[in-house]
């Protein structure tokens, strides 16, 4: 037989890595052929078997180039994931057997831990028969498809010692679905026989797609003894009556949102070695009761203590907030308010701790809740604008006692007022932020709306909470990186979007002319010797900030009431030190807008290739490596928050205010689609005499900024020894990886 070689750099072959098992039962395997020697032309072939509980896999055959690497994707047979399925945590290790031919025989194993989540779940099963007036019965049972896939099926109930007949069932993905299981006239005897008592009964669902096992629930039934031809009057719909969620693969019985629906489609890459469930375990109720994607940390932590990776992350843990528990008080108050009305309970307000009592979750805060009300309020009002982003773009910030306009540099007066002893006291506030913001596609160079939860406590006295859907500039247009270098912004037309123009802002975003003027072409000295500010061209600029690279997105938002006055306005700018996307141009047909990719500029001839952090990718591979390798730089987790103080004028206003999703039309009444909004009974107009940050406000910020109380990421170290505003959370406190790649 074939010798056994262990998983070392002079094998034949070599296994890079294992994925998890994707919503079709499906693993990837990545091999390598890294020949050397006589053998460092020659090809890798052969074949992958995954085997479990002494069951073995078809086999998936692979053909690689040498010194190259591709991935092997081996579909799991039914049995394998049932026994997967079947084992505790529904997760077990599966041996990979890679078995080499050519160019000599070899035999590589790779173990893995997989876990296979179950696209069905049982939710529930009735306790009580339904006993049709022409004879016969049923019982009725709630399923849930939880994949990112429409469910099929086979249902079968047995009650005491008798089957019934198998049901198919059909479920959208995402989606609920009651259904009403007709008895069999020898269950209908046997539970006529038990005289009112409860027998044991089973539910088997022999799922058959999107992938091949069996989940089942178990519960009791009865038949009421004075329901013979009975008459419920039962129309086949669910009567309110008793439930028995003992037995289940169960889930709660939360509406998903948008938000949600596409979050859980989040599926690993080949890179990640987290599971869709995992990631829908950090999964949050919202205000109304539906089910949001919520912060989870970029490296997820078992309950058997191993970890894995997500590839993507949120920015600051919410919970290192100061005002993170009155944050969360406020969506209890919505939740429980009209139209909502909700029913809450109290866990730990000290926390911000609050229980849905319908879900059984905790509330939390809820990504794409702002969309999803965008959504109602357009059906209402028949505007038609809806808004949905994906997940790994919500990125929460985090900034503690912050001291707005500290005159640290003595560019800029501090923001001061009188406090009612009538000592000056410096401006400072809690934020918390949650802005939305992707910088992997086309989707920003077109699209000026995106979701902001901001959230304000000053020590004047000041309180603001809103979710709206900010506007960054006007649709249809951006405004190049190159800006930066001039001071002057230079508007770009783009093409794609149907969304309505702001009031105010801008996206700053790089260019392919800024970054060939800049980058490519850019270079450390002029022809004098002198230092020329083109370095500004690459990441490696003095303190990290790059003209043609970097970019920023400026958010103008103004709550206004019905008749226009406007009674709060704050302006927070979010930076990207290495978005993974530069805007190219339009389309030939100018419809859409066309993107690159600065980490593939690696492998592009231009003076760029001799700075970081092109050379160091150059210097690591000779061949390109994808843009969502791990390894590439670009992967947006540099980023950076602009703060300055917000305005609110509203003393003799309401302290609870009800807007559309674009924060206007503020009023006392909720109404289809609207947001709750909190302002303070206050009016700081006599100090704050802008909300707008400035170059002056982005230096004064600075050192308040690389030092940002609640961040859960430290600032960013250059070598000079200068630490920027910049935070990165693409890796951890010892400079190591987190797995974070784009798109993030």
């Amino acid at each position: 037989g074939a010798p056994v070689a262990a998983e070392a750099a002079s094998a034949v072959v070599r296994v890079v890595s294992v994925s998890q098992a994707d919503a079709q039962g499906r693993v990837s395997v990545r091999v390598a052929c890294p020949a050397t020697g006589k053998l460092k032309k020659k090809r890798c072939t052969g074949t992958v078997v995954a085997k479990v509980a002494g069951v073995s896999s078809a086999k998936a055959r692979f053909s690689v180039r040498a010194k190259k690497s591709a991935s092997v994707r081996v579909q799991l047979s039914a049995r394998q994931l049932q026994a997967v399925h079947g084992a505790r945590g529904s997760q077990r290790a599966v041996s990979f057997v890679v078995s080499a031919s050519k160019p000599r025989k070899v035999t590589v194993r790779k173990s893995r831990t997989i876990k296979v989540v179950a696209p069905l779940r049982v939710l529930s099963l009735d306790t009580k028969a339904t006993v049709l007036p022409g004879g016969g019965g049923t019982v009725g049972v709630t399923l849930a498809c939880v994949s990112s896939r429409a469910c099929t099926a086979q249902a079968q109930l047995t009650v005491g010692t008798f089957a019934g007949g198998k049901t198919a069932v059909s479920i959208a993905a995402k989606k609920q679905r009651m259904l009403r299981l007709a008895l069999s006239q020898r269950q209908l005897v046997e539970l006529e026989s038990a005289q009112g008592e409860a027998v044991a009964s089973q539910l088997r669902v022999a799922v058959t797609s999107p992938l091949k096992l069996t989940v089942s629930g178990a519960g009791k039934v009865s038949k009421d003894p004075d329901t013979d031809n009975g008459g419920g009057g039962d129309d086949g719909g669910d009567d309110g009556g008793d439930h028995d969620h003992g037995g289940g693969d169960g889930d709660d019985d939360a509406a998903f949102s948008a938000a949600y629906r596409d979050g859980a489609s989040w599926v690993p890459t080949e890179y990640d070695t987290c599971t869709s469930a995992e990631h829908n375990e950090y999964a949050v109720v919202g205000p109304d009761g539906k089910l949001y994607p919520g912060w989870h940390p970029p490296v997820h932590t078992r309950a058997d203590g191993s970890t894995c990776t997500f590839g993507h992350e949120h920015g600051d843990d919410p919970r290192n907030s100061d005002i993170y528990p009155w944050v969360m008080a406020q969506y209890a108050a919505e939740a429980q308010a009209a139209p909502n009305d909700r029913q809450i309970e109290t866990v730990d307000a000290a926390k911000g701790e609050y229980l849905d009592v319908a879900t059984g979750r905790l509330l939390g805060l809820p990504f794409g809740y702002g969309s999803e009300r965008l959504s109602e309020y357009s059906d209402a009002t028949g505007t038609n604008v809806h808004r949905h982003e994906d997940d790994p773009g919500h990125k929460v910030i985090v900034a503690n006692d912050v001291g707005l306009g500290n005159d640290v540099y003595g560019t800029a007066a501090a923001v001061s007022f009188a406090d009612k002893w009538g000592v000056t006291q410096r401006l400072s506030c809690d934020l918390l932020l949650k802005p939305h913001q992707g910088s992997h596609s086309n989707d920003a160079t077109k699209n000026n709306t995106h979701e902001l939860i901001y959230a304000a406590w000053c020590n004047d006295g000041t309180q603001i909470f809103a979710t709206t859907m900010s506007n960054y500039g006007n649709a249809n247009e951006l405004h190049t990186s190159c800006s930066f270098s001039t001071g002057a912004p230079k508007s770009v037309a783009t093409a794609g979007s149907n969304l309505p123009d702001g009031e105010g802002g801008a996206r700053i975003i790089p260019t392919a002319d800024c970054v060939r003027q800049y980058t490519i072409n850019g270079s450390r000295w002029d022809a004098a010797g002198n230092y020329n500010w083109s370095i500004r061209g690459t990441p490696e600029a003095s303190g990290g900030w790059w003209w043609a690279g970097y970019e920023q997105w400026q958010s103008f938002n103004r709550i206004t009431d019905a008749a226009g006055k406007e009674l709060v306005r704050y302006e927070p700018w979010f930076g990207i030190q290495n978005p993974s996307r530069y805007y190219v141009g339009n389309n030939a047909q100018g419809t859409n807008t066309e993107v690159a990719y600065l980490n593939d500029l690696a492998w592009t001839a231009g003076n760029h290739q001799l700075q970081t952090p092109w050379s160091a990718a150059l210097d690591g591979s000779a061949e390109p490596y994808d843009r969502r390798d791990p390894r590439a730089y670009f992967d947006g987790a540099v980023r950076d928050a602009w703060l300055a103080s917000p305005l609110v004028k509203n003393r003799a206003g309401a302290g609870v205010y009800y807007a559309d999703p674009w924060g206007k039309n503020a009023g006392a009444e909720p109404f289809a689609g609207s947001l709750r909004i909190v302002v303070s009974k206050t009016d700081n107009s006599g100090y704050v005499a802008s909300t707008s940050p400035d170059s002056r406000a982005e230096r004064v910020t600075n050192r308040v900024d690389r030092n940002r109380q609640g961040a859960s990421s430290k600032g960013e170290l250059r070598k000079h020894g200068w630490v920027t505003l910049f935070y990165d959370y693409g890796v951890d406190e010892n400079g190591d990886s987190l797995g974070v790649h784009a798109p993030n």
